[in-house]
């Protein structure tokens, strides 16, 4: 997969607001000139002070489905203008890129399986910034940063295929989630924690929607986190001297106690 700055979300959700208001207006202002026209081509202020409470106050219900249309087009965009930033940082697209395959299938994007809801994205980035600290987020920001430009397009925008697949990308997730399982020690707790983080930033979604109703449980968490994890703990078994040479045996015992939790030992 190929992809590059060119692309740029819809329009604003300001601008969404600002048509309703002048759709709004644009109906209040046709029902003054009827009034006026009734009333001999004037109306008093008091007059239009009392039509517009009556407008808002009375007429509001015929306006439902259109107010309706007006808020799924809203979080609409504010879902893509979401997905798009997350686009643009590498470190978590890359981190993404281990459970893609459990959101559902879209055009452009590696879904598969439907086990998630990308409602999620918001919401595991956060988590995930607030359990490996500030520090630890910008050393892997610029390190994704320098792996993305081995792997620009020379017509613009970058080799994302290449990105993920270099040993170094792996190198980079991996760190992350040695301290990640390290945050796990205390298992129910910080599964809840971390369920609730999700479950609070979930992206608004179009009525009617098949993901409508999500929420991260403890199933779609042990599946996120093994995704996440199968890379280290597949190195783990294969070889299990090189990866406590290079995180050291606390760490590694961290890391083992987490998988055999997410397994329910």
């Amino acid at each position: 997969m190929t992809d590059g700055p060119s692309s740029r979300p819809p329009a604003s959700g300001p601008r969404c607001c600002e048509t309703v208001g002048a759709t709004m207006i644009g109906h209040f202002a046709t029902r003054l000139e009827v009034e006026a026209g009734k009333a001999g081509g004037s109306l008093t202020a008091a007059r239009i002070r009392a039509l517009a409470r009556h407008f808002v106050e009375t007429e509001q219900a015929r306006f439902h489905a259109y107010y309706q249309r007006a808020w799924d087009e809203c979080t609409i965009r504010r879902e893509t203008v979401l997905l798009e930033n997350s686009r643009r940082m590498p470190f978590d697209r890359v981190l993404m890129r281990r459970f893609a395959h459990l959101f559902p299938p879209r055009t452009g994007d590696d879904g598969g399986e439907g086990v998630l809801s990308r409602r999620i994205i918001p919401g595991f980035t956060l988590a995930i910034h607030k359990m490996i600290g500030p520090t630890l987020q910008r050393q892997c920001h610029d390190k994704c940063e320098a792996i993305m430009e081995r792997h620009a397009l020379d017509r613009g925008g970058w080799n994302w295929d290449a990105i993920h697949g270099d040993p170094e990308t792996r190198a980079v997730v991996n760190d992350v989630l040695v301290v990640v399982a390290h945050y796990f020690s205390s298992f129910q707790r910080r599964r809840d924690w971390f369920m609730d983080m999700v479950n609070g930033q979930l992206t608004p979604v179009r009525r009617g929607a098949s993901d409508e109703h999500f929420r991260l449980g403890e199933s779609g968490f042990s599946a996120l986190m093994r995704a996440l994890f199968a890379d280290l703990e597949a190195s783990l078994r294969r070889d299990p001297g090189g990866v406590r040479a290079r995180w050291g045996a606390d760490a590694v015992d961290a890391l083992e106690l987490f998988l055999r939790r997410l397994d329910g030992v």
